[in-house]
């Protein structure tokens, strides 16, 4: 039963959820982020430029890192 004064009568039952299974290459384990405080412009226009290509963010930044290592005469592993 609920303390008095409580604004609930009966307590509320805690859901158990299923676990999630990770698709196949999803998995964080093994991987690292980089991150980076830009601007507001700039982040809307990243944003922007994900929805018109029709690409995630992390995808952006994966084709960014390869075109900056094949700048700099590095393979592109990202």
């Amino acid at each position: 039963m609920a303390k008095p004064g409580s604004l609930f009568k009966t307590p509320v039952p805690k859901e158990t959820a299923a676990p999630v299974e990770a698709k196949p290459g999803t998995t964080k384990r093994g991987k690292h982020l980089i991150s980076g405080l830009f601007e507001p412009p700039t982040y809307r226009q990243f944003g922007v430029l994900s929805a018109e290509l029709g690409l995630g963010k992390q995808d952006l930044l994966r084709e960014a890192l390869n075109d900056l290592f094949r700048k700099h005469g590095k393979p592109p592993i990202a």
